[in-house]
């Protein structure tokens, strides 16, 4: 019904895009909010709440679409940003805001809030960010501003109370910090608004600052407007005004533009503003698993409409030139730089003996504490490993860190990891064309006498140091053929997702990512086709290490009666399995590194060490890992892949020589 534009802002909770309505080309904005950040159930809490309200300072809501990864919710669009793009503008162009000239913006938010609290409905996450604009001019009186983002918004019977952690921290007030809150929160935070419209701060850092600290005004502040936050930031909740009594304050019935001509917009005798008035931004491994996603989505829906397939891979010759350039895929607008070095220059620069620049981290080095703290985020009971049947986490960690499977998040679902293990599946015809029948495994006998009916293609997990190929050669073995006897379509692997319980780790469902390789069997002598039960399509054995399987041949109606599966369904076709998060965010990092005696003020300083924001996207892109060593402490760990390409008839090597940033900064490496 719509088609999606360009991306219009991100938040905690999904991302915004506008979009246009087919039939009649009318523009909105759309919410594609993340599932895995977001349980389905308060995702239609929140369509089914913004369809109930009504009123000019609240975003009109018009409709609600379930995708795989994203619930959508479309709105009306709003061209002008959010209230705190609006005060950075003004701030960078035109200094501080008059105080007058914030009233129209004031009176608008207070309204929007009276209208929730008349209604029983506090929002819990009031802030700037949540408030758009329908023109960038935060001053025009003009300028419409609506509420949104009803994620945490909630109805309150009479005389209830919330204790629910929730919203954005700096502006929680005092009872909300003591986890015993009311209709009230939402004036405190809208007193947080008002001084960072008129000051460029935030008045409050954290919860000692909100209980103990008293408000400090600008000098230039009007003595109405001054009662006006001050009676909002009221720490007595009961003292505090209501939203009816801000919105119809004096200082937004009596005062506004007219009293423009009394202050110069731009003094400001407290310091200097803070042209980051946002307590948090998106972390970068959730935007990029975001911006994967979408894509998918786009992708998925071509496969709906049959167009999937439709592009092909545009081969290129860059490698034959003397150096080129690449992007860097983790760093927008980053590239890296090559170079073809002849082997003596190599040699010189000692490319060749890079592992030697290092010994190998041991395995007493490896440290369960983050990884169980990843797990048990994810809501994986980490308890019940290593009880009965199941085997120990360390097992699970082993298998992680040896490649034989990874853990993903499942992206349709809320904060849902997976264990993904990689198989290969052979669909081998006896004959090209619709005579052909297919081998299918049909039992499993093993060692020790104990049998097990199977019923499927033939494969095997796929190894970590294999691609399909030679997966597929590996199947090929055991079956006692060889590669001259098959002809093989690693063209055109299907591939689809098959989820199923894991016994041995409780909790942590498994995922079969499977890909299935087409062949067709070559004519062989006589001997070889009876061994293999052909022409007459009996049953015959193959014997490995492990026991024996027995095959047959069944024609492909039979095998799709009996529930094999050989291809993915359209919305299977496209993958939503994505990375986990394997690393820390910002305030995490902070307590891991104190807590093993690191100085956090090392951090940040100019030119010389990265700053914990930038430590964390790192951690969270997994291009490093922190691993605690018994001797040495808190290590971190970078994980290095040395990739030697040779032209062997110029006798060069592929060099990376250097790095260049987005701002035109060059590294050599």
């Amino acid at each position: 019904e719509y088609t999606v534009g360009p991306t219009l802002g991100e938040g905690a909770f999904g991302l915004v895009a506008s979009c246009k309505q087919t039939k009649t080309g009318e523009e909105f904005a759309v919410k594609f909010i993340d599932k895995v950040e977001t349980p389905v159930a308060a995702i239609y809490k929140e369509a089914e709440m913004l369809a109930n309200l009504d009123h000019p300072n609240v975003v009109k809501f018009h409709g609600v679409f379930f995708e795989r990864c994203f619930v959508c919710i479309v709105m009306s669009i709003y061209q002008g940003g959010d209230l705190v793009e609006g005060l950075q503008r003004h701030l960078k162009s035109k200094g501080l805001i008059n105080p007058f000239a914030a009233v129209p913006a004031e009176t608008q938010i207070c309204a929007s809030v009276e209208y929730l609290m008349s209604n029983s409905v506090v929002h819990r996450d009031i802030k700037g960010d949540n408030y758009l604009m329908d023109r960038p001019d935060i001053t025009d009186p003009e300028c419409a501003i609506v509420l949104t983002d009803f994620g945490t918004a909630t109805s309150l019977k009479p005389g209830e109370r919330l204790d629910s952690a929730v919203g954005t921290k700096i502006f929680w007030s005092p009872e909300f910090y003591d986890r015993c809150y009311g209709l009230k929160v939402d004036v405190w935070a809208m007193g947080v608004i008002t001084y960072g419209l008129l000051s460029g701060r935030f008045p409050f850092r954290d919860e000692k600052d909100v209980k103990n600290k008293e408000v400090r005004l600008p000098k230039r502040t009007h003595p109405v407007c001054e009662e006006f936050i001050r009676h909002m930031l009221s720490k007595d909740e009961g003292a505090r005004l209501t939203a009816r009594q801000a919105r119809w304050h004096p200082w937004l019935s009596e005062f506004g533009p007219k009293g423009l001509g009394g202050l110069n917009s731009s003094e400001s005798e407290d310091g200097e503003a803070n042209s980051e008035l946002r307590e948090q931004k998106v972390t970068e491994d959730v935007q990029e698993r975001r911006k994967e996603l979408m894509s998918r989505l786009a992708a998925e829906h071509d496969v709906r409409k049959g167009s999937a397939g439709a592009r092909k891979q545009v081969v290129s010759d860059h490698y034959l030139n003397a150096h080129f350039t690449l992007p860097d895929r983790v760093t927008e607008g980053a590239t890296f730089i090559y170079e073809w070095w002849g082997e003596e220059k190599a040699r010189a620069a000692k490319l060749f003996d890079q592992q030697a620049r290092g010994t190998p981290l041991t395995e007493e080095g490896r440290d369960l504490h983050l990884f169980r703290k990843m797990l048990q985020d994810h809501n994986i009971d980490t308890e019940v490993f290593g009880v009965g049947k199941a085997k120990k986490l360390e097992q699970l960690n082993d298998e992680v860190h040896s490649g034989a499977c990874r853990l993903m998040l499942d992206a349709t679902k809320h904060k849902t990891i997976v264990r993904v293990v990689d198989v290969v599946l052979f669909r081998l015809r006896s004959a090209d064309g619709p005579s052909g029948r297919l081998l299918i495994e049909t039992e499993e006998r093993f060692a020790d006498g104990r049998t097990r009916d199977t019923g499927r293609l033939p494969g095997t997990k796929k190894e970590p140091h294999e691609n399909s190929r030679q997966t597929a050669e590996r199947i090929l073995q055991e079956l006692s053929l060889s590669v001259k006897q098959v002809s093989m379509d690693l063209s055109n692997v299907l591939r689809f997702e098959e989820e199923t319980d894991s016994p041995s780790y409780p909790g942590v469902r498994t995922v079969y990512r499977k890909e299935i390789v087409e062949a067709v069997l070559k004519v062989v002598d006589t001997s070889a086709m009876m061994s293999m039960g052909l022409p007459s399509y009996s049953a015959w054995s193959a014997s490995g290490t492990k026991g024996a399987k027995t095959f047959n041949w069944w024609t492909e109606e039979t095998a799709r009666a009996k529930g094999l599966k050989f291809r993915a369904t359209s919305a299977e076709a496209v993958s939503a399995l994505v990375r986990a998060p394997i690393g820390l965010n910002e305030e995490q990092l902070q307590e891991e590194l104190a807590g093993n005696g690191i100085d956090l003020s090392l951090y940040g300083q100019k030119d010389k060490t990265v700053t914990l924001k930038q430590f964390s996207a790192e951690l969270c892109r997994g291009e490093s890992t922190l691993v605690k060593d018994p001797e040495k402490g808190l290590l971190r760990v970078v994980d290095l892949i040395m990739l030697v390409v040779m032209n062997r008839d110029a006798g060069s090597v592929l060099t990376q020589v250097a790095h260049q940033s987005p701002n035109g900064t060059r590294t050599v490496l």
